[in-house]
């Protein structure tokens, strides 16, 4: 990592540490939104690295949640149950992508689309899950006495549990594995004829990506204190896509996170145009693909850091 870019990322560290003590709480709201589905993003961005693209977002991302709503109602610690959720996705995960993962790229998707169906209306159907109405009155979190109740703790909460996503996926990235998975995304004929196990290392990225969605189905659960299937629904995995095609599509790290902001930020600030949230997040992702292919990060890196660096009269 170069001098420019340590410098950078210190730099964003100190402004996302002291930014809840210059906002007001409304502006904490959305920031904390904007950082439970920053952590859903990085997850689709990691399978994309496999060439798989991800319509299962909202499902295992209410499998953290409530796995962590159910357990913290019997008494037990919200660490304990962040992790539970987690091994459990993991563990489903890996019976249902041992079926689908072998069989290819569109097998997986129609799998994925068909799984997040099913366990939305499994959530809002099964007693255990608490029908329609969902489990409400979940226990605050806590270390020692101290509750995560305040708007300002939980945004540093949730800023603990996306610092520790960005962490890990980038020493993944910059791993063995992570070069065995940029093989196998630029093409799996390659891949196959340098003796990569496409099917293994396919299967450990999707469950990589289950376990930090469910993690951040408990860390939502953490801040809204309920689980509700009407929030786990298919198009919750859509406006992941989103985020990554605004953000840019090549930025596994950035990219996402950077399009949660825009697409949560833009729409909450417009009030005028609340009732047309919809139409107005279209018309930004629309501008965006017709001008900027590769994304916010792309056209700043294609457009604006050459001339940038061309006023410095670096070359």
């Amino acid at each position: 990592m170069s001098k420019a870019n340590k410098i950078t990322i210190f730099i964003l560290i100190v402004l996302l540490i002291i930014f809840p003590l210059l906002v007001n709480p409304y502006t904490i709201q959305v920031a904390i939104t904007t950082i439970t589905y920053s952590m859903l993003g990085l997850a689709f961005a990691l399978s994309l690295k496999v060439g798989l693209p991800r319509m299962d977002i909202a499902a295992w991302w209410g499998v953290g949640a409530y796995t962590t709503a159910l357990l913290m109602k019997e008494g037990i610690s919200f660490w304990l149950t962040a992790l539970i959720g987690g091994v459990i996705a993991v563990i489903l995960g890996l019976v249902i992508f041992y079926i689908c993962i072998p069989r290819g790229m569109m097998v997986f998707f129609i799998f994925c689309m068909i799984l997040a169906m099913a366990l939305y209306q499994a959530f809002g159907s099964v007693p255990l899950f608490g029908g329609w109405g969902g489990i409400t009155g979940v226990p605050a979190p806590t270390i020692g006495s101290f509750a995560f109740i305040v708007k300002r703790d939980l945004y540093y909460l949730g800023l603990f549990f996306l610092g520790l996503n960005s962490v890990v996926y980038y020493l993944l990235y910059n791993s063995r594995i992570g070069r065995a998975w940029n093989a196998i995304g630029s093409s799996l004929r390659l891949s196959r004829s340098l003796g990569i196990d496409v099917v293994k290392y396919r299967m450990a990225n999707v469950l990589i990506g289950n376990f930090f969605m469910a993690l951040a189905g408990s860390f939502f659960v953490a801040y809204y204190r309920a689980a509700l299937p009407v929030i786990f629904n298919f198009q919750a995995g859509l406006f992941v896509l989103i985020y990554l095609i605004v953000g840019g599509i090549y930025y596994s790290l950035a990219g996402p996170i950077l399009g949660a902001i825009v697409v949560n930020f833009i729409p909450e600030y417009l009030r005028f145009a609340k009732d047309y949230q919809s139409i107005v997040i279209s018309s930004v992702v629309i501008i965006i693909i017709m001008f900027m292919p590769m994304g916010i990060l792309g056209w700043l890196n294609l457009k604006v850091k050459p001339r940038f660096f061309r006023q410095k009269g670096i070359t």
